[in-house]
Parts: structure tokens; sequence; C-alpha cells
């Protein structure tokens, strides 16, 4: 008994350590997040991590806090073929706590911009980039709390017992089955 007992805890664990990492590799976009501050005139950008789940069809991003990174929020669901930079670079702009809006690629230009050196006085070229930012800024509060409701439903138990109920059956009538085995075993006369 001890020994199976000890088998189920070694099965769970290695379980345990496996989803943990395909969990961490799945975080394969990198994601720079645009944070205008003072009405448009600073921003500040810092880089973070993402996840495209193809089968929900979102994007969830994580943005670093204070050293570490944050839980993983969801952005509304946008086309990310038109969105991605390279193989797995997005850009994003914050334009609330928890609201992130995808950039496009081609929303910034360079232009040279003719300007006078204060030391010597003369005309010098300079290259400025002008950021004209092109953002789906369709309403998503109907968006948002749809998919808080249907995340909080997800990680439920009950959710997670109707997703999984065939493997916990077969779980159950083996560890009983084991048991059953146990008890037969203990009732058998010694031979000897």
């Amino acid at each position: 008994m001890l020994y199976v007992f000890i088998g189920i805890c070694v099965l769970v664990i290695i379980g345990i350590i496996v989803f943990m990492v395909f969990r961490s590799k799945r975080w394969n976009l990198k994601v720079e997040f645009k944070l205008v501050r003072s009405d448009g005139r600073q921003i500040n950008a810092e880089w973070g991590k993402g996840y495209y789940d193809a089968k929900k069809g979102v994007v969830l991003v994580k943005r670093p806090t204070m050293g570490r990174m944050s839980k993983g929020l969801a952005i509304k669901i946008f086309d990310i073929r038109r969105y991605i930079q390279g193989d797995n670079i997005i850009t994003v702009i914050q334009l609330g706590p928890e609201d992130y809006r995808p950039v496009l690629n081609d929303s910034w230009t360079e232009h040279v911009v003719r300007k006078i050196d204060d030391k010597t006085k003369e005309v010098i070229e300079v290259k400025e980039s002008v950021m004209n930012i092109k953002v789906d800024s369709g309403l998503n509060k109907a968006w948002k709390s749809s998919w808080d409701a249907s995340a909080k439903k997800a990680y439920s138990i009950i959710n997670m017992l109707r997703e999984f109920q065939t493997p916990i059956a077969i779980g159950i009538v083996i560890i009983c089955c084991f048991v059953g085995f146990a008890v037969l075993w203990t009732k058998m006369p010694k031979c000897g």
C-alpha cells in the first residue's frame, strides 16, 4: 500500500513538472509595451512576453512589474498576422490599466528635419521618427466582461472534472483495483 502511494505521488510530481515546463515554453512572443504618459508628450517602452492561443483566438500578454512578470492579460481578438513583426515581435499600446491594443508595423515613419546647431549656427539635417499610431480602438467592454466570465468558469473545479472525467474515472478504477488486490493479498493463506 505504501509503495502504491509513493508511486502515485511520484507520478503526480512528474506531471506537475512537465506541465510547468510546457506552460513556460508557450510564452514565445516578445511584446513591446508603449506606455503613453503626460498626455502623449512622453512615451515609455518596456519589453514583456506574449502568447497566442490559437484555439481561443486571443493574445495574452505579460508586462514586467517591479522585477517580476504580471499575470497574463488578454487583448481583444485581432488578426495576429497583421500586427506581428518578424517572427515573434508585437507592439502594443496601453490605453488603461488593463487595456492594451496592438499597433500596426507601419505606424512609425522617419523623416528628415533641418535644425540649426546652437554652437556653430549651421543648418544640419537630423532624422526623426514620427509616430502615427494605427490601432484598433473599437469598444471592447462587452468583450472584456465576456472574456472574464469565461475565464472564471474555465478554471473552476466543476469544469476541470467535466473536461478530465475520463482520465479521472480510469484512475479511480485503477486505484480501486490496487486496493482490492491488496486486501485479497492480505487475506490469502501464507504458504510455507
